[in-house]
């Protein structure tokens, strides 16, 4: 999936970034390089998991129970042979909220059975496109295991773990950056399991923004 099997100066930027060298022995897909900065002008807030929502209740402040306006929720809410979350996550999706307090607007997906969380889009606009791309750099970093990944052309982004679903303690994420918005895709997929759903719920959503 263009996974990168590893990473080379992943840190913030002041500037522009760009690939750095490798060995000939050395394979890598995706590098996301570049200086940091003296003062980074983005702190990432702390990782938090996603408490469940079921179907009786009302979303949580924040939330609004709309559907995504990036991609297609899927089964069992939304079918349709159109790329979806339940397929690239491989879980159905009985609810979809829209995230009301970034900008753009978010979208997060919950499980039909304990009805917790399996996926969310959470974008933020930035000044400009270098702090979009030192923010995905730093807010990587903030998690554990990161590394570079292809997404589209001219798109790169940063897989990596952090909080989201309680239970599995840490499970993979995917941020990119776009122009001046960086945007931080989750699932409740943890380290011992596949990090693909991440990259390739990040790729589908990519060309959106």
């Amino acid at each position: 999936m263009g996974v990168a099997t590893a990473v080379l100066g992943l840190t913030a930027c002041s500037g522009a970034t760009g690939d750095t060298p490798t060995p000939s022995d050395t394979t890598i897909t995706s590098t996301v390089t570049a200086t940091r900065s003296a003062k980074p002008t983005y702190v990432p807030p702390p990782a938090t998991t996603v408490p469940p929502l079921p179907p009786n209740l009302k979303p949580p402040k924040g939330e609004k129970a709309r559907l995504c306006p990036y991609i297609r929720s899927g089964k069992d809410m939304d079918p349709t042979t159109l790329p979806n979350v339940a397929d690239i996550v491989g879980s159905r999706v009985v609810q979809t909220t829209v995230i009301t307090t970034t900008k753009p607007v978010g979208c997060r997906f919950y499980f039909w059975g304990p009805y917790y969380a399996i996926a969310d889009i959470v974008p933020k606009t930035f000044a400009n496109p270098t702090d979009a791309h030192n923010a995905m750099v730093l807010t990587a970093e903030a998690g554990k295991q990161a590394r570079g990944v292809h997404l589209l052309p001219g798109v790169d982004g940063v897989l990596f773990l952090t909080k989201f679903y309680g239970p599995d303690g840490l499970d993979w994420a995917c941020a990119f950056a776009k122009g001046n918005v960086m945007v931080v895709v989750r699932t409740a997929h943890k380290a011992d399991e596949q990090s693909v759903s991440a990259v390739d719920l990040a790729k589908a959503v990519a060309k959106k923004f």
